[in-house]
């Protein structure tokens, strides 16, 4: 037998969470208000990513 070692990385369970709170909403939510909140939580993740990338 080996031995198997799994690791979760907290960034995993907060992107889980979000995904399924995000369903939710868009489930509950008109389509204007989904394609609203999707486009800015899209935005967000570019600024942030940009925003991790510099050195400042």
């Amino acid at each position: 037998m080996s031995n198997l070692s799994v690791i979760i990385d907290w960034k995993f369970v907060v992107a889980l969470g979000a995904s399924a709170v995000g369903i939710i909403f868009a489930v509950k939510m008109d389509d204007y208000a989904a394609e609203r909140v999707s486009t800015q939580m899209v935005n967000a993740c570019k600024e942030f990513a940009i925003a991790e990338q510099c050195n400042c």
